[in-house]
């Protein structure tokens, strides 16, 4: 009488603890290694698209800044200061004060044919005046990091000055601005200067230089920095 055997068939059937504890590990394994595989792509997708959205608002700051300086004029001067409309214009063509780290700084000159565009449609030609200003933000002035404001003026450089005045265009061209610096070269000292103001503001700089400094969506801070001849 033969004894009962048992085939190699029957005992490959299942699986054993250890062979499902090892699968179950590398599974693990697999899926952690795809998961920061997964995060490290979203994070560089994010850093990235932070940036591009940052160079974008720098690029078109520089761009408009930048064409308008090209534009700049020595005729006519400079309208007298709106709350002085009885003044006589000042022999100024063309100032720059820098203010404390780039809050309060100004920008003011003439341009011709900025075109801007007017809100009862149309657009502005001719000559302009155009001052760019820094000033706090009022929305984030409780913020820790408290932002700034770029803001553009726009005027038509024509007496009446009152007239002039009542058809001002202002609005931000940014709130994402941490500073705002410019740099003037004079060929005649050959000097890189601050400002741009006293006997030397009734005539036009040979190069504007000027730095960007913007804070990101995501709170990263750079600085961008390009210059214009003007002569």
């Amino acid at each position: 009488m033969k004894s009962p055997r048992t085939s190699s068939s029957s005992r490959s059937k299942g699986f054993t603890l250890i062979e499902v504890i090892l699968a179950i590990s590398i599974l693990s394994i697999m899926v952690v290694l795809n998961y920061r595989m997964i995060k490290n792509l979203i994070d560089a997708k994010l850093i990235v698209d932070d940036k591009r959205e940052a160079m974008f608002v720098a690029n078109s700051v520089l761009s408009r800044l930048t064409r308008e300086l090209q534009l700049a004029v020595t005729k006519p001067k400079l309208l007298p200061p709106c709350d002085q409309p009885g003044a006589p214009r000042p022999s100024t063509v063309f100032v720059a004060t820098p203010g404390g780290q780039g809050n309060g700084a100004v920008l003011t000159f003439s341009a011709r044919e900025a075109g801007q565009f007017i809100p009862q449609g149309g657009t502005r030609s001719g000559v302009v005046q155009l001052t760019y200003r820094v000033e706090s933000d009022p929305d984030s002035k409780n913020d820790k990091n408290a932002g700034l404001l770029l803001i553009r003026d726009e005027m038509p450089n024509r007496n009446p000055v009152q007239a002039a005045c009542k058809n001002v265009i202002r609005f931000p061209i940014t709130s994402n601005l941490v500073g705002l610096e410019y740099k003037f070269y004079d060929k005649k000292t050959r000097q890189w200067l601050d400002d741009w103001s006293g006997p030397k503001s009734s005539a036009l700089p040979d190069i504007v230089q000027f730095s960007l400094t913007l804070k990101s969506p995501k709170g990263e801070i750079d600085t961008y920095t390009t210059a214009v001849t003007l002569k």
